[in-house]
């Protein structure tokens, strides 16, 4: 074995231990936190969470916090029944926030239900009023859970006196819920802020607005282990710029989709960037986009002096804010592979070509399943996606990229279905353009072809064994839902 290869291999196996460390854990605290949900229904039914959402989330956000404080070491003493029973509250609770932040968060299916729901509530109904597109008053709930959620969590994870096991485990459940909400919020943001002031707002409210946007893209971003401006630019200048081309940074094209090596390899340079900035620094000064290069690097100073402080009287907590941003890896390669995990061998560089549209709700989950509609025109406001997708679904042979039915095989059932190899399982619920929905064998084939690797190798021998054995531990260990 030659060095470059044994490097590679050492490098391979770091990275899968890596993402499988996250795949495991996150599935860990699903089944826990679910478990717990399920658990508490029988107890606080979900008509009961319901009527007041947002007061039970507050209500458990606190009373997950206070239990947390109710063990006097860093771990309960489990030969002490009492910390027994305090760890079984403790997730009881969780189990109990997790359902009131799903229900307080949940968006009707239609856009006269979005309307209409935002109307019922007083926070909502006043932005909608006062924003350039009154739906995106939508996005409010989320950023407010969130907020509701992180900042109790993030206290009492910086402070020397509060951090303890259950801190770390409250900390890591509300972050993971957070996650894939906030990342349709700060993604729609980056292309159509979400506060933008209604035409002849007035100073006051372009004020107030203008707070709520610093707030979102400064200190909520800091709470939510995000660096300031480095999705915007990492987005829009790279992404956009690049569409999954070879010198996108977070390009599919050389690796094998159906492979857990390659996912975490992919992953582990995702992780890299997200703390270090290396793979979009390098192609922004390739580029020579100096205003670009200065806002990656401020939002970084800016990243780095909040954990530097918290380092200087909880070294602990600096050091778990530093790893829950570096295995953000594994998250936005789950992201980027369900979205661009199907590449056209033969048409690699259209947008039809090697993105995949997911069909559920009429406004497409805020805009981001009609995924092929947002490449095609980023600077298009979320809420016309449905109309342009329809009109592409209804030209002759259907719309031309892969477009999966999301309630009956959402993003990561397909994740966990290309891990498996499992072809068939995704052409059921696959349209490809000018390919018969009933001929079966056709798309599975098609989906097969979509999955190589283009312009690399595809592994062979005891390392393919190896891979197709984890990837398919690790396509069970994924939860390809969150339901509690």
């Amino acid at each position: 074995m030659s060095k470059i290869s044994l490097l590679r291999a050492m490098l391979t196996a770091f990275a899968s231990i890596m993402a499988g460390y996250f795949v495991l854990a996150a599935g860990m605290l699903y089944w826990l936190v679910a478990g717990a949900g399920a658990l508490g229904a029988k107890i606080v039914p979900r008509s009961v969470i319901k009527r007041h959402p947002l007061g039970w989330l507050i209500a458990t956000t606190v009373l997950t916090s206070v239990i947390s404080q109710s063990v006097p070491g860093f771990f309960p003493d489990y030969s002490n029944p009492r910390d027994i029973l305090i760890e079984i509250s403790f997730w009881l609770s969780l189990g109990l926030l997790a359902r009131a932040y799903l229900f307080y968060t949940e968006c009707a299916e239609t856009f006269d239900g979005l309307k209409a729901s935002i109307a019922e509530r007083p926070i909502e109904r006043w932005l909608a009023s006062v924003l350039h597109h009154p739906v995106d008053a939508i996005f409010t709930r989320i950023w407010v859970a969130n907020s509701i959620l992180m900042a109790p969590m993030t206290v009492l994870l910086i402070l020397p006196s509060t951090i303890n096991y259950f801190v770390i485990m409250a900390y890591a459940t509300t972050l993971l819920l957070g996650q894939f909400p906030q990342e349709i919020v700060e993604h729609q943001n980056i292309h159509t802020r979400v506060f933008a002031p209604k035409i002849g707002a007035s100073p006051r409210i372009k004020m107030l607005l203008g707070v709520l946007q610093f707030y979102f893209e400064y200190v909520f971003a800091l709470l939510t282990s995000r660096v300031p401006g480095f999705y915007r630019v990492q987005h829009v200048y790279v992404h956009h710029t690049e569409d999954n081309g070879p010198l996108d940074t977070q390009t599919t094209l050389p690796y094998d989709r159906t492979s857990f090596f390659d996912f975490s390899l992919h992953a582990f340079w995702q992780s890299v960037d997200l703390v270090s900035g290396c793979l979009l620094l390098q192609y922004l000064i390739k580029k020579g986009k100096k205003r670009q290069i200065r806002e990656v690097i401020r939002g970084l100073v800016i990243w780095y002096a909040f954990v530097f402080a918290v380092a200087i009287f909880n070294p602990a907590a600096a050091v778990y804010l530093f790893i829950s941003r570096f295995l953000g890896g594994p998250f936005i390669t789950l992201i980027t592979f369900y979205q661009h995990g199907l590449v056209d061998p033969n048409d690699p560089h259209e947008v039809h070509g090697h993105t995949i549209d997911f069909v559920d709700a009429e406004h497409g989950n805020l805009g981001f399943d009609y995924h092929v509609e947002h490449h095609q025109k980023p600077a298009r406001h979320w809420s016309h996606y449905y109309e342009q997708y329809l009109k592409s679904a209804g030209e002759e042979g259907g719309h031309k990229a892969i477009v999966m039915q999301k309630e009956q095989f959402g993003p990561l059932a397909l994740m966990a279905a290309l891990w498996r190899k499992d072809y068939v399982a995704i052409a059921r619920h696959a349209h490809i353009h000018d390919v018969p929905d009933d001929d079966l064998q056709a798309l599975t084939r098609i989906v097969d072809e979509r999955t190589l690797p283009l312009g690399s190798e595809a592994r062979a021998g005891t390392s393919a064994t190896a891979d197709r054995v984890i990837s398919r531990l690790m396509a069970a260990a994924l939860p390809t839902s969150f339901a509690v």
